[in-house]
């Protein structure tokens, strides 16, 4: 499928789409739970907000499915449903700004439910466009610029928006996600998809099939996992650094800056991996450096410790998004491009939601050391899922899925 501009554009257009998903990270990871905790919001009432944020994420199916059938206004099948997302996530944070969360925090919940439920109608057609116009060889390549143009939102944004915390208050780092949100729609409005699309790009309801295929079974069951026990670990790190260590807004920016150079660094590492050693060597690589993460913030007990180990975790980081993303780019139907990767989405994000709701419950319980040994241990279980799921989509991976249907049909 061709469109309109050049293959370099097209890498530093979706590196810039996914720089604005690093700055709602940057805010949602790092100071979404220090911003509730100083207003005095209890963790129990943080789990329910943080695990419910995710759910427009779970359903991301449906707008795929929309997206995949219905050319929007004429303009195409993914770029008029990417404007209307990022304009209408940079509105629901500009509201947001207007209202207390001490005071009414049920109202401002649902303010940030709704800016996830545009953030995901952005984020499944996105995700789409990259099927659609990305050659299987360049997928690790065009990962690593999305999960690039994430960190460096974690790097940019990050510091900035500690600096706001400190000098004007957390509530003023709604106003500045919701300017950050309007910059990237200068590349998607010079994106002009084709007014036909060919047959390999055509919906088609009976691809569904083969997600009910045991292998794409295991898949999904496989992202579940090694989602929920990678943010059980990475979700609780600013939340021990405000409740337990007393950090200010600034260090926890400077947290996720050094974070975020890790991950530009582990996203592009990705890439090296799987062309020297293979998919299969880096998701394993992928699975033990989050355990040893996880069993190093147990152990790491001062602010200085943490941001010393702040960008070798971004370097893991940078791995686990570039990893998972990449395989599920490689299996990816194109005639149900939106659909299909959003629903392999959906199984990543509900682990992400459980891995927030459950570690941030199981601080009162176990507490933050207990937390970060816990998930650490349990995520060396995925390693057997890792080796059945590399071993049977190895074949895939030089093919694209539509090659693979019509050989199995």
């Amino acid at each position: 499928m061709d469109v309109n501009v050049s293959r370099r554009f097209l890498f530093l257009t979706f590196g810039a789409l996914y720089f604005v998903q690093g700055v709602i990270q940057a805010y949602q990871l790092n100071f979404f739970k220090p911003h509730m905790d100083s207003e005095g919001i209890d963790p129990d009432r943080l789990a329910i907000v943080a695990s419910l944020a995710l759910l427009p994420f779970v359903i991301k199916w449906v707008y795929g499915i929309v997206s995949d059938k219905f050319n929007l206004f004429g303009r195409g099948h993914r770029v008029p449903y990417m404007q209307i997302g990022l304009v209408a996530t940079a509105l629901a944070f500009f509201g947001a700004y207007f209202i207390d969360p001490g005071a009414n925090f049920a109202l401002l919940a649902t303010m940030v439910l709704l800016a996830t439920f545009f953030m995901a109608l952005f984020d499944t057609t996105a995700d789409a466009l990259a099927v659609d116009v990305v050659v299987p060889a360049d997928h690790s390549r065009v990962q690593a610029f999305m999960t690039g143009g994430r960190a460096a939102g974690l790097v940019v944004v990050s510091l900035i928006f500690g600096l706001i915390a400190d000098t004007i208050g957390y509530q003023a780092i709604f106003i500045a996600i919701g300017v950050l949100l309007l910059g990237p729609l200068y590349f998607v409005n010079r994106i002009r998809e084709p007014e036909h699309r060919t047959p390999a790009h055509t919906f088609d309801r009976h691809a569904f099939r083969v997600l009910l295929q045991p292998r794409y079974l295991v898949f999904a069951v496989l992202l579940v996992f090694v989602w929920l026990f990678f943010q059980g670990i990475d979700g609780t790190v600013t939340f021990y650094m405000s409740d337990t260590l007393d950090s200010s807004g600034g260090t926890i920016g400077l947290y996720g800056t050094l974070k975020g150079v890790g991950m530009i660094a582990g996203a592009f590492g990705l890439s090296f991996l799987v062309t020297r050693f293979g998919r299969r060597a880096a998701a394993l690589v992928t699975v033990t450096l989050v355990s040893v993460g996880g069993l190093a913030f147990s152990v790491l007990s001062t602010e200085a410790a943490i941001l010393a180990a702040a960008a070798l975790w971004g370097v893991v980081v940078g791995l686990q998004w570039t990893t998972y993303v990449t395989l599920s780019m490689d299996i990816t139907d194109t005639r149900i491009a939106a659909s299909m990767f959003a629903i392999l989405q959906t199984m990543s994000n509900i682990g992400i939601g459980a891995g927030e709701g459950v570690a941030t419950s199981l601080t009162d319980n176990l507490g933050f050391p207990g937390v970060f040994r816990s998930f650490a241990l349990l995520n060396l279980l995925v390693i057997p899922i890792v080796f059945f799921v590399t071993r049977r989509f190895s074949a895939m991976y030089a093919r694209t899925t539509s090659d693979v249907i019509a050989e199995e049909m």
